[in-house]
C-alpha cells in the first residue's frame, strides 16, 4: 500500500492499536484519494474473516468488532423483500451492508459543533433499517433495541465514554443503567436523557409529531428549540406518552416569494398516562397494530411497513378512523381489508406504486 500505513491499519483492525492510531484511521477513512486502497484492504480483511472455520455462521459480532463498529445487526426482513430472498447467505448480506457503509461514509466522521466557532471531530457509526424491514441492534455498552422501517441510528465510536446516539425515524431502546455515563438520544428537535430505561421514540422527518412512550425507568426530555424564550423540559414516568407538535414557518421575501426552507419549532402537545404500550411497540414483533387511526396516517404507516409509495388521488368525504392488526398480510391483502371496511374505497397496484381513490357515491 503506497499511500496508507498498512501496519497501523492492521494493528487497529486487530484491536491492538495505540492511542494515536485512532486519529490516523479517522483521517484515512475521510480521504477520498485513498478509497481504492481502502477497498482492497477491507476486501482482504473480509476474506480472512470468512475463511476462519471457527466462526458461527450467523454471528457477525467478530467482523463488526474488527472494523470497530461492534454492532450486531440481526436483520428481520419481511418475506416479500426480493433482495434478501436472493441473498441467501448471511455472510453475503453482511458483506453488502458493511463494505458500502465503510467506503461510502468513511465511518461517517464529521464535525459536530460544540458552541460558537469551537468544534470537536467525532467519528460516528450508523445502523440503518430500510423501508419494509425491522432491524435489531446491540450497542457497545450492552444497550439494545430495534429500528423500525426507514430509520437511522448513529453513535460515536468512543461510545463507552460518550453514550450519545442520534435517531431519525423510530426506535425501541432497552438501555443499560450507568449513572456515571447517562445515555442521550438526540433527534432534530429533542434530546432524551436516560439512566436505565425501556422506551419507544418516533421522530420521522416527514411526520407532524414527535412521540416518546416510556415503558420503565424515567426519561428527561428537553426541546432543542426555545418556546417563549426558554427550552421545554418534560419528565416521563412509566406508562406515559408525550407528543410534541411540529410547527413549520416560512420566510416571505419582499417580492412575495416564499423561501423553500422551513424553520421547525416544536411544543409539547399532550402527555398521556396509563398508556397501553402494546400498539406502540408492536412493530418490533412484526405486527402493525393501529387503534382509531386516522386514514391518512394509516396510509403513511402502510407505506413504511410494506415499502410502497401510495398516492391519494382524492380525499374521502368523511373522517375515517381504523382499528386493526396487520401481521402476515401482503400489501394487497391489507388494501383489500380497507376496501371491505370503507365504502367507495378503490386502489390500483403497479409494482411498488399504489393509487388510492374514492368512488363518487352519487354516481353509484
Amino acid at each position: 500500500m503506497n499511500n496508507v500505513d498498512k501496519e497501523r491499519l492492521e494493528r487497529y483492525f486487530n484491536g491492538k492499536s495505540e492511542g494515536h492510531d485512532a486519529d490516523y484511521i479517522q483521517e484515512v477513512f475521510n480521504d477520498d484519494s485513498r478509497r481504492s486502497t481502502l477497498k482492497s484492504f477491507l476486501s482482504h480483511q473480509w476474506n480472512c474473516f470468512i475463511d476462519r472455520a471457527d466462526i458461527p455462521e450467523k454471528n457477525l459480532d467478530n467482523v463488526l468488532h474488527k472494523i470497530h463498529f461492534r454492532m450486531n445487526m440481526n436483520k428481520n426482513i419481511t418475506e416479500n423483500r426480493t433482495l434478501f430472498r436472493i441473498l441467501r447467505s448471511y455472510y453475503r448480506v453482511a458483506a453488502v451492508i458493511l463494505l458500502p457503509l465503510l467506503l461510502a461514509f468513511g465511518i461517517l466522521a464529521y464535525r459536530q459543533y460544540a458552541g460558537g466557532a469551537n468544534y470537536e471531530k467525532i467519528a460516528w457509526a450508523e445502523i440503518h433499517s430500510t423501508m419494509g424491514s425491522r432491524v435489531s441492534f446491540n450497542l457497545p455498552d450492552g444497550s439494545k433495541g430495534w429500528l423500525n422501517s426507514g430509520s437511522t441510528l448513529k453513535y460515536a465510536l468512543n461510545f463507552n465514554q460518550n453514550r450519545k446516539v442520534e435517531l431519525e425515524g423510530e426506535a425501541y431502546f432497552d438501555v443499560v443503567a450507568d449513572k456515571s455515563h447517562p445515555f442521550y438520544v438526540r433527534t432534530s428537535e429533542i434530546q432524551l436523557k436516560v439512566l436505565g430505561t425501556t422506551f419507544n421514540l418516533k421522530s420521522y422527518r416527514e411526520d407532524n409529531t414527535v412521540e416518546a412512550t416510556l415503558l420503565s425507568g424515567m426519561l428527561e426530555i428537553q426541546t432543542l428549540t426555545e418556546s417563549k424564550g426558554h427550552k421545554q423540559t418534560v419528565i416521563l414516568k412509566p406508562n406515559q406518552k408525550v407528543i410534541f407538535q411540529r410547527y413549520a414557518e416560512r420566510f416571505t421575501l419582499d417580492n412575495g416569494k416564499t423561501l423553500p426552507e422551513k424553520i421547525m419549532n416544536i411544543r409539547t402537545a399532550k402527555i398521556s398516562s396509563n398508556v397501553d404500550a402494546m400498539p406502540v411497540i408492536s412493530w418490533k414483533d412484526h405486527k402493525l397494530i393501529f387503534i382509531n387511526e386516522p386514514f391518512e396516517s394509516l396510509l403513511i404507516k402502510i407505506e413504511r411497513w410494506y415499502d410502497v409509495e401510495i398516492t391519494l388521488l382524492d380525499n374521502p368525504s368523511d373522517n375515517l378512523n381504523y382499528t386493526g392488526i396487520f401481521e402476515k398480510e401482503t400489501v394487497e391483502q391489507a388494501l383489500r381489508a380497507l376496501k371491505v371496511a370503507t365504502p367507495g374505497f378503490n386502489y390500483s397496484i403497479n409494482k411498488n406504486k399504489i393509487e388510492v381513490s374514492f368512488l363518487d357515491k352519487t354516481n353509484n
